[in-house]
């Protein structure tokens, strides 16, 4: 496809369709039938693969989330601010342990003396250096200090219904995921927190700081513990 003046776009479709046109491969290289082919089909794997990096990078958001949500004990309703922040820095420092030993393999081969960092070492480095600029920046994740978004998000985790099955589960299906609340926190004020999309609920409707209150109730059950 390619845009023409009062844009008029031309499709290789069209380009094909018009009368006397000839396959691809009968075209002189030179003529301007053969060049607006080629800017077409230039176009057409352009809009290929920029979709196909939107794809991924979309899986990759929406896998990142699915981290945060499994990251919740079983026994557990919600997980307080400072709770939350712990998983997201687990979460930077995923993959440190293979880069560890991707560096060591590396500073052992002493025949290769100033040897540089292979693609995977530089792919990490790089992925790390992302979001840890991401997390000081703001880091989106989903609201889990919510009880009431933790039970939303882990519908949406949980498996697709299947025909054998009559209870229903919103899980894997991705019109669901915009219920879900998502918040950015901060690095360096680890207490700031501000509502990236409100989710299933408008602003206000959401119980505030149920995380938070869990945590105080352990706490004052603690302090009455050692009173005793």
């Amino acid at each position: 496809m390619i845009s023409r003046p009062g844009n008029k776009v031309i499709t290789k479709k069209k380009l094909q369709s018009r009368k006397g046109a000839t396959h691809g491969s009968k075209l002189h290289p030179n003529s301007r039938r053969a060049k607006q082919l080629q800017r077409v089909e230039l176009r057409e794997k352009k809009l290929d693969t920029q979709s196909k990096v939107r794809r991924s990078a979309e899986v990759g958001r929406i896998d990142r989330h699915i981290y945060f949500v499994h990251s919740i004990p079983e026994d557990r309703t919600s997980l307080s601010l400072p709770e939350l922040h712990k998983v997201l820095t687990d979460y930077i420092a995923r993959n440190d342990d293979e880069a560890q030993e991707l560096k060591a393999e590396r500073e052992g081969r002493a025949w290769r003396k100033g040897e540089g960092m292979n693609k995977r070492e530089k792919e990490l480095a790089m992925q790390k250096e992302a979001e840890e600029s991401e997390y000081r920046s703001g880091f989106v994740v989903p609201d889990l200090t919510i009880a009431q978004n933790v039970f939303i998000a882990r519908q949406w985790t949980s498996p697709a219904p299947t025909s054998s099955s009559k209870t229903a589960s919103a899980g894997g299906d991705p019109s669901f995921f915009p219920r879900v609340r998502l918040i950015r926190i901060f690095s360096e004020d680890q207490n700031m927190v501000v509502v990236e999309r409100e989710g299933a609920r408008k602003e206000g409707e959401w119980a505030a700081g149920e995380g938070e209150v869990e945590m105080g109730e352990d706490e004052e059950e603690e302090d009455d513990e050692e009173e005793e």
